[in-house]
C-alpha cells in the first residue's frame, strides 16, 4: 500500500450523519491520553475522525445499530475501525484547545463496547471479525466533539 496511510481507531461513536447528497458517515472521536509514574491520567487533544465507507464497503448494517444505540444519549458506543487516512486537519475548540479531525476510508467498522453515561457497561457480542475488548484507561469526552468543529 506504497502511499497510502492505513489506521486502526478505537474511540467512541456520536451518531451517524448522512449529506445532502445521501452519503452516510459516522462521527468517532478519540481521548487519547497515558497514566503518568503516579497513576494520574495525563489528557492528550482529542482526535474527531469521520468515518466514511470505503467505495466497496457495506458499512449500513453496522453504522444502523449505532444510529439505533445512539438514540439514548446517554449511551456511549465504542467502535473499532480499520481504513485508510483520507484528510486531516487541526483546529482550535470554542474553548481554545488544540484538535484535529481525520477522514478515514473505512475497510470495517465494529461495536465493541456499549456503556452508559452513569458508567454501567453492556457486552456487546462479535462483529466484522473483531471480538469485544474493554477500552481501559479509555476517557469519554465531556460532549459531542463536532459541535465545536467549523467543518460540520
Amino acid at each position: 500500500m506504497a502511499g497510502r496511510t492505513s489506521i486502526i481507531i478505537q474511540g467512541t461513536a456520536w451518531g451517524v450523519q448522512e449529506t445532502k447528497n445521501g452519503k452516510r458517515f459516522l462521527r468517532v472521536s478519540v481521548s487519547p491520553g497515558y497514566r503518568d509514574r503516579n497513576g494520574n491520567w495525563v489528557s492528550q487533544p482529542e482526535q474527531n475522525y469521520s468515518v466514511w465507507p470505503a467505495g466497496y464497503a457495506n458499512l449500513n448494517p453496522v453504522f444502523d445499530q449505532i444510529a439505533q444505540l445512539r438514540r439514548n444519549q446517554d449511551t456511549y458506543v465504542d467502535v473499532t475501525i480499520v481504513g485508510e487516512v483520507n484528510g486531516f486537519h487541526g483546529y482550535q475548540t470554542k474553548q481554545g484547545e488544540s484538535a484535529a479531525s481525520c477522514n478515514v476510508n473505512a475497510s470495517a467498522v465494529a461495536i465493541t463496547n456499549v456503556r452508559q453515561k452513569n458508567g454501567g457497561q453492556q457486552g456487546y457480542g462479535t462483529q466484522a471479525g473483531y471480538t469485544q475488548q474493554p477500552q481501559g484507561q479509555a476517557q469519554p469526552p465531556a460532549s459531542d466533539p463536532w459541535s465545536s468543529d467549523p467543518s460540520f
